[in-house]
């Protein structure tokens, strides 16, 4: 028996489109963006600003040291020539999930693997991901391939994320969100912006605070 779930409202976020933005508002807002930039410990953080954040995805386990480890998933981004129109909403399958970008592109993702920090893109990644999705739409099978990742997700032992103060108050974590990390920016940047100006974070980001794994609030 196959069973299917429709949800009409249902939408998607691109997270590279996303991040563009971010980084636009950022430094329109009068941020300074320093890429490529290393940190290798969170004393250099302490030394350039008065409180510092913690979002560093799967490096966050090293450098701040709360439990956090990669995840790592491969990923497909696939085009159809003939423009949209193959599969026009999100579709979440048992293992893995297909997201239209609405202009012919599609993203076909991920695998989940214990690999530490493993960046490899593999023949057996690419061919389950394709077996799976090939059996729910067919049509795949026509589509090019334009692009194939890898990524490196960051979990916590429950896979929920860590907001809040780390070891010392100046030092908050945004980490840990595993495969939600898009989903969860608006909730994390309300919380981590409520502890840095002093008030009270949202109610529910109180399950996700950093002492439940023992790391001292």
């Amino acid at each position: 028996m196959r069973l299917a779930l429709d949800v009409p409202g249902d939408h998607a976020v691109d997270p590279r489109a996303l991040r563009d933005a971010l980084a636009e508002a950022f430094r329109r807002a009068g941020g300074e963006l320093r890429e490529g930039a290393p940190v290798e410990d969170v004393a250099e953080l302490r030394a350039l600003a008065p409180r510092a954040v913690i979002a560093v995805g799967a490096w966050a386990g090293a450098l701040a040291g709360v439990p956090v480890r990669p995840v790592k998933g491969q990923i497909l981004r696939l085009r159809d020539p003939s423009g949209p129109g193959l599969v026009d909403r999100v579709l979440r399958l048992a293992e893995s999930y297909l997201v239209p970008r609405g202009d012919g592109r599609y993203v076909l993702g991920a695998t989940v693997e214990e690999r530490g920090f493993d960046t490899a893109l593999t023949a057996g990644g690419v061919f389950e991901l394709l077996r799976d999705a090939y059996e729910v739409v067919p049509g795949l099978a026509e589509l090019e391939l334009e692009e194939a990742s890898v990524g490196l997700r960051p979990a916590t032992p429950d896979n929920g994320p860590l907001l809040g103060p780390a070891d010392r108050d100046d030092v908050v974590l945004a980490a840990g969100h595993y495969r939600n990390g898009i989903l969860f920016t608006p909730i994390t940047a309300d919380a981590v912006a409520a502890i840095l100006a002093g008030t009270e974070p949202p109610a529910v980001a109180a399950p996700f605070a950093a002492h439940r794994f023992g790391v001292p609030a």
